[in-house]
């Protein structure tokens, strides 16, 4: 610079080491500014990448979201359809089985009709034929019953309710004793016989074997009328025989045929007594017991015994040489016996023979007894007491 009119050189150097200076600032100033302006712009830069990396963050991030909701949604939709259509299917379905049921239905029902049509058809029928098969039934039922009533009626008319059957007298004591049962069942079976209630006596011998109903319009069959009967016969009754007075001295015996013996007392035999003197018997008995008790004098009775053990020891030397000679001489006694029992009754109930030279009795008593089955006479036979 001049200093009045002069040039100060110090002051030249000094303005243009300010100038200097200032120029330098002015060079700091304006790079420090640059700096400032490029780091202002490098972190705006900064900032505004990340601005920008995290809006695309965010808009990548947001078309995901709406790609994701998007994809629900025609997920959503699709299920949607789905259910739909699979509903509409169902519905139709629904409504096809239901025309399907409701066509069934239809041919059902017209089936029960036809079937109940059919069965009423049926049943009319099946009722006619029923009603032709009871009146038939009845018809065949009543002749039926009146056959049975008829035979029925007829075989218990027939039954013999006589007490006195059961005991064979012998020849001459038909009016010596008094034959009895003295029991009141008895007595009501013989009523029942002698009123031809019929049906009141097979009542009161059905036992526990038969269960049929019985009534006077319902007759049993023959199988149960026979059981019936058979009842009847496995019945037992007490028998009472009362000697008169006047033959109580005779020396009677009542006895029955015995495998041992011949003749002897019967099982279950009771003698009554009256002033010490036999007036009578009691003796149980079936009332189909077809061998009778025989009233005997004491000395017939022992004579008959004799020849039954004559043909006894017959049998037994017949015997002598089997094994088996006791079972064998059991069974052909018990065969025999039965017509020892009707040679009996023919012998006790004959009449004396009328008499004859004393040289010719023996043979002619001999020709009039009938002899026993096995021995050298011939046995004549004669029907037990059979009541049916």
């Amino acid at each position: 610079m001049a200093v009045v009119g002069r040039f100060d050189l110090e002051e030249a150097r000094r303005e243009a080491q300010e100038a200097k200076r200032a120029a330098r600032i002015r060079s700091i100033v304006s790079n420090a500014t640059l700096v400032a302006v490029l780091l202002a712009v490098a972190i705006g830069g900064k900032i505004g990448w990340d601005k920008w990396q995290a809006k695309l963050e965010a808009d990548r991030a947001a078309a995901e979201a709406e790609q994701a909701a998007e994809a629900r949604r025609a997920a959503e939709a699709k299920r949607a359809a789905a259910e739909k259509a699979k509903a509409l299917a169902a519905k139709r379905e629904a409504e096809k089985r239901a025309r399907e049921e409701e066509r069934l239905a239809r041919e059902a029902e017209k089936r029960a009709r036809e079937e109940a049509r059919e069965r009423e058809r049926q049943e009319r029928e099946e009722a006619r034929i029923r009603a032709e098969e009871q009146r038939r039934a009845e018809a065949e039922f009543r002749l039926e019953q009146q056959e049975l009533k008829k035979f029925e009626d007829a075989q218990v008319a027939s039954l013999n309710f006589g007490p006195e059957s059961y005991v064979c007298f012998e020849y001459g004591l038909e009016k010596a004793a008094e034959v009895s049962v003295d029991e009141s069942r008895w007595a009501t079976l013989a009523s029942h016989v002698q009123r031809r209630r019929t049906t009141d006596f097979l009542e009161m011998i059905r036992g526990s074997t038969v269960t049929n109903d019985i009534s006077d319009i319902c007759y049993p069959d023959r199988e149960t009328f026979r059981r019936l009967l058979a009842n009847l016969d496995a019945e037992r009754f007490t028998l009472v025989v009362r000697v008169d007075e006047a033959a109580r001295d005779r020396g009677l015996v009542l006895v029955s045929v015995n495998a041992e013996r011949g003749l002897a007392a019967p099982e279950g035999l009771r003698v009554l007594k009256q002033g010490g003197k036999v007036s009578g018997w009691t003796v149980p008995f079936a009332y189909g017991d077809e061998t009778p008790f025989f009233l005997l004098k004491r000395t017939t009775a022992e004579r008959l015994s004799r020849e039954w053990s004559k043909f006894r020891r017959k049998v037994r030397n017949d015997a002598a040489k089997l094994d088996n000679k006791e079972q064998f001489v059991a069974e052909r006694l018990e065969k025999e016996l039965p017509e020892f029992a009707r040679s009996i009754r023919l012998d006790v109930t004959s009449p004396p023979a009328e008499p004859v030279q004393k040289d010719d009795s023996k043979k002619q008593s001999e020709k009039k007894r009938p002899g026993l089955k096995g021995s050298n006479n011939d046995m004549r036979t004669m029907n037990g007491p059979r009541r049916r």
